[in-house]
């Protein structure tokens, strides 16, 4: 009996906690709906820089909720205290909300905007994510593109996600330990209880995190997403509003 409280103590099931990580491939075949970022203009960093909150068809993108605050931690936004009820999401001041910059010269990825802003490259990466699910959730995925795998070895960066009920309150908190790269992420609530409505994600990697692909169940598949306004023009950068899926 020792040995298995000690084990237990070493080992906790995962199945205890009440979101657990979950392999993110698997998620793609559950889940219906996909926000990807791809009809953004692409740009290099510091990318496509947005002010307001970003509302799709089932989800909305913004620095934190109503009733928090952000705070910077060496360079990084920490968001501190409770939402408000009911969760409200919120951009981050101007030049230090959210950015689509183009990765990897592979795909768009939604950036936080830290202090001191947009266009500084030191603030990209570095600032706060949240998310609103119209629909309460049971198992969401994201993918991270993070520090690539340096040629000297060096500690990997970390990602911390919350979880928040529509009420405001806290369901989880994740520690994540980042892989080199662009990796995908799965969370799924425990017993598949359906109350997730808002995400929170912060980070500590060297090079900052951009996120892509976002899955989840908005009860019907969105296919392409279809800009409010006109893309920017092609002499640079310039802040749009909100985007809608369609």
């Amino acid at each position: 009996m020792r040995l298995i409280a000690l084990a237990l103590a070493v080992f906790p099931a995962i199945s205890f906690a009440e979101v657990a990580r979950v392999p993110y491939d698997p998620l793609v075949e559950e889940l219906d709906t996909l926000i990807d970022f791809e009809n953004y203009t692409k740009f290099l960093s510091p990318g496509l820089r947005l002010d307001d909150v970003q509302s799709f068809k089932g989800a909305a993108f913004g620095e934190r909720f109503a009733g928090q605050t952000t705070v910077m931690d060496n360079g990084f936004d920490i968001v501190q205290g409770r939402p408000m009820a009911p969760l409200t999401l919120v951009p981050g001041v101007a030049g230090q909300n959210l950015a689509v910059t183009f990765y990897f010269m592979l795909s768009n990825h939604l950036v936080g905007h830290a202090a001191p802003g947009y266009p500084e490259n030191r603030a990209g990466g570095e600032g706060a994510i949240s998310i609103m699910f119209d629909n309460d959730q049971y198992a969401i995925g994201f993918r991270v593109a993070s520090e690539p795998e340096p040629s000297e070895p060096m500690a990997k960066g970390e990602m911390t996600v919350r979880f928040f009920r529509r009420d405001g309150s806290e369901i989880a908190t994740l520690p994540v330990t980042l892989d080199w790269g662009r990796k995908g992420y799965g969370f799924r609530r425990s017993g598949d209880t359906t109350d997730i409505t808002g995400v929170s994600i912060t980070n500590r990697d060297p090079a900052g995190i951009g996120i892509d692909d976002l899955i989840f169940n908005g009860l019907t598949v969105t296919g392409f997403l279809t800009p409010e306004i006109a893309a920017p023009c092609a002499d640079g950068p310039r802040s749009i509003p909100a985007i809608h899926v369609c």
